[in-house]
């Protein structure tokens, strides 16, 4: 069983590839520069010299070219690093702004305006349930992070647009739990036509502004992952379907 198994298992082989500053350069400096050195003792020819200082331009290229190389696309990346985050922080502090009036308590065509209005008569509360705890809790965080979006730096971009984009989803889903009790509601039947047609045309105007900025957020987001090449905002959101 023991023999089956070593043939039965594929050895893994890894082929070392020869690094030629380690394998070739080191070991012909090993030998070139004592025996040039012994030869300097007894009169060698001028080439001996020209030898170790074709060897030297030899290591200084292996060297430092490559480390050279390095340090410029590090401060090339640096340097479009810095340019994105002073491009985009307005971006979305400018988007974020839009969600205020969104989550303003004394408008009735929002979402969440359809949403606390909708639980006003005894029978709609039945079905309709607005989570007002969290919304309170949305609204006092959306004020910390405009305030703070407003006074950063734009180094601290990553981290702001990371809580923004945390920001937005959890809206996203206290607005997806609204529309689904509009939709257990519907799915009821115990109201007139005229009563549903109301919250439809309710509910489906206010979404369309919803939409819209959620569907601009998710195109800022892919544009400024695809510009800083890492998922910094997560565009994923869902955004609201109409009551029908």
């Amino acid at each position: 069983m023991n023999n089956w198994s070593m043939l039965g298992t594929p050895k893994e082989t890894v082929e070392s590839k020869p690094e030629i500053f380690k394998d070739y350069v080191l070991p012909v400096g090993a030998l070139l520069i004592p025996t040039v050195s012994f030869l300097a003792q007894n009169n060698s020819p001028w080439w001996g010299s020209l030898a170790i200082a074709i060897y030297v331009v030899i290591v200084l290229i292996f060297l430092v070219v490559p480390a050279i190389i390095r340090g410029i696309k590090k401060w090339k990346i640096h340097s479009a690093k810095k340019q994105s985050e002073v491009y985009y922080l307005p971006k979305v502090a400018v988007l974020l702004r839009r969600f205020k009036p969104m989550m303003e308590s004394s408008r009735s065509d929002t979402v969440w305006g359809v949403w606390s209005n909708g639980s006003r008569t005894s029978e709609m509360q039945t079905y309709i349930r607005p989570n007002h705890s969290h919304y309170y809790t949305l609204a006092a965080w959306l004020e910390h992070l405009s305030n703070t979006i407003d006074s950063t730096k734009p180094s601290n971009f990553d981290s702001i647009a990371s809580e923004a984009s945390a920001w937005v989803r959890q809206y996203v889903s206290f607005c997806q739990d609204g529309y689904y009790q509009f939709e257990s509601l519907l799915r009821s039947g115990v109201f007139d036509e005229s009563k549903v047609r109301e919250i439809k045309q309710s509910w489906n105007h206010a979404r369309d502004e919803h939409n819209q900025t959620i569907s601009n957020w998710k195109a800022l987001c892919s544009e400024i992952n695809s510009s800083f090449g890492n998922n910094i905002c997560n565009p994923y959101c869902e955004t609201l379907k109409t009551l029908e």
